[in-house]
């Protein structure tokens, strides 16, 4: 679609934490859909309006690293 916006959004699966990021893109006509999480299948965002999403990538989140600070 020409001249659209895009912007990427930031999702948490409500079952497992798992974090994605999609892009949003506006669309002339409405659209619905849903997008279910891929690790334990729960619905993590349901929408409908004139945009869509698409480009949805799991995100890892960085484990906390214990001990001494190196200099």
């Amino acid at each position: 679609m020409a001249n659209s916006i895009w912007t990427t959004e930031e999702f948490t699966c409500p079952s497992c934490g798992m974090n994605y990021t999609a892009t949003r893109e506006e669309q002339h006509e409405k659209r619905s859909s849903s997008f279910n999480c891929s690790v334990c299948d729960t619905e993590v965002h349901a929408w409908s309006g004139h945009y869509d999403f698409f480009n949805w990538k799991g995100v890892r989140s960085k484990t906390p690293v214990f001990g001494r600070k190196r200099a």
